[in-house]
C-alpha cells in the first residue's frame, strides 16, 4: 500500500467496500510533551480511517489502531502519531489531498454527493490540506494537527 511501517493484516469485503486491517510493527512512540521515547502501551483505539480506493472497490476503510502510551517520565498519556493520517483525522493523507484535487476541477457539493460526505467534511479537508502544504516546507506540523 505505500504506508510506510504499516502492514495490511487481513482485510473484510463488504457491499458497501473494503476494510483492511492494517497493524503498525513499531514497539515505542516518542512523547511529544518531553520527547521521550516510550515502550509502555496505555490502551489500544481502533478506528476506521477513509483511504483512497483500491482495485474496482469504490470505497475503502483501513482499520486503524492508534495505540495510546504512557510516558515513563511526564505520566502522561498520549497516542501515536500516523505519517500517512493527522490527529483526529477520519481520512488518510491521500485520500484528502485527492479529494481536494476534485474540488479544485468542480465543487464541494458535487464532490461531497459524489464521495458520499458532507460537505463541511469536504471544506475541513480543503483546509487540512491546504495548512499542511503551507506548512511542509519549514518542517513544522500547522496548528491543531501533528
Amino acid at each position: 500500500m505505500g504506508l510506510p511501517g504499516i502492514d495490511v493484516e487481513s482485510y473484510s469485503v463488504l457491499e458497501a467496500g473494503l476494510i483492511l486491517d492494517v497493524e503498525t510493527h513499531t514497539e515505542s512512540a516518542c512523547c511529544p510533551r518531553c520527547g521521550t521515547v516510550n515502550r509502555h502501551l496505555h490502551q489500544n483505539h481502533w478506528h476506521l480511517v477513509r483511504h483512497l480506493p483500491i482495485s474496482h472497490y469504490r470505497q475503502t476503510w483501513l482499520c486503524v489502531n492508534r495505540r495510546q502510551f504512557k510516558c515513563a517520565v511526564c505520566g502522561k498519556p498520549f497516542s501515536e502519531d500516523f505519517d500517512f493520517m493527522g490527529a483526529r483525522r477520519s481520512y488518510s493523507d491521500r485520500y484528502a489531498e485527492s479529494v481536494v484535487r476534485q474540488v479544485i476541477h468542480s465543487d464541494t457539493v458535487n464532490v461531497a454527493r459524489q464521495q458520499g460526505l458532507s460537505e463541511d467534511i469536504v471544506w475541513s479537508m480543503v483546509e487540512y490540506v491546504s495548512a499542511k502544504k503551507l506548512h511542509r516546507g519549514n518542517g513544522t506540523p500547522p496548528s491543531g494537527h501533528r
